[in-house]
């Protein structure tokens, strides 16, 4: 599924260096995972950030049946990534991304589908501190990429057993993030990359086998752009979906 979703107005302007990135990256603080058995923080999940793309590697994910017969697997990993100290007066875009692998597919096997999604997610505590309960935030949200493609040349005849490539188109039209301020992570504002990747094996014959020699690597490739930050902090506006005042409580 490609993802094409138009924002609402952004207080920025764009310089005639659109294209040129920051000087200093944001660093990671935080890295979770929803499916530990295919992907865990510290031992199967890989992340580095330069100002061409964020790569990201899997190391042990692996297909597994999706019922009772043989007729395919999933591979699948979600994950978020909580990224902090990011450069005034830039914002940032996925403009597509590259899935990698080996596979050794046999009896016909296919790798017949592959998503990688990416979600920006921004959190904006409302309560001035010290903070007392309940925590109020506003939180939004832009889905930067929403790739799916449907290869036709991995597998499907005999036994493949090589290294495999996916390209994953872009959104018609850039989804930019806020435009930061500097003090995103060490302040009232959280941001956060959650990923979504997956891969589909289809089985023709239910007696064939689909196994990923190495897990999977995804280059999200990014771009920057220089803007001007919205002065109220509360970056009004952003996000295709928004949830205001959202309160939470912490029991000791």
């Amino acid at each position: 599924m490609r993802s094409s979703i138009l924002l609402g107005t952004l207080p920025f302007a764009a310089s005639a260096f659109a294209q040129s990135a920051p000087e200093l990256l944001p660093v990671v603080s935080l890295i979770s995972s929803q499916i530990p058995s295919q992907c865990s923080p510290g031992k199967s999940i890989g992340f580095s950030i330069d100002t061409a793309k964020i790569s990201t590697s899997l190391s042990e994910v692996q297909f597994q049946s999706l019922g009772h017969g043989r007729t395919g697997g999933s591979a699948d990993c979600i994950f978020k990534v909580e990224l902090n100290d990011w450069y005034f007066n830039y914002r940032v875009a996925i403009s597509g991304a590259t899935v990698r692998g080996n596979a050794n597919l046999t009896d016909g096997v296919k790798i017949s589908q592959v998503n990688a999604t990416a979600v920006f997610r921004l959190e904006h505590q409302k309560n001035a501190r010290p903070v007392t309960p309940p925590e109020v935030t506003n939180l939004a949200m832009s889905t930067m990429l929403g790739g799916l493609a449907t290869p036709n040349d991995i597998g499907g005849e005999g036994i493949f057993n090589d290294d495999f490539e996916v390209p994953i188109s872009g959104p018609s039209e850039d989804v930019w993030s806020p435009c930061f301020q500097g003090s995103e992570g060490s302040s009232q504002d959280s941001t956060f990359f959650e990923f979504y990747v997956s891969a589909l094996s289809s089985d023709a014959s239910g007696e064939g086998s689909a196994k990923l020699s190495s897990g999977l690597t995804i280059d999200w490739n990014l771009k920057w752009e220089k803007c001007t930050p919205d002065s109220n902090s509360t970056y009004v506006g952003w996000g295709n979906q928004r949830t205001e005042d959202w309160e939470t409580c912490t029991f000791k």
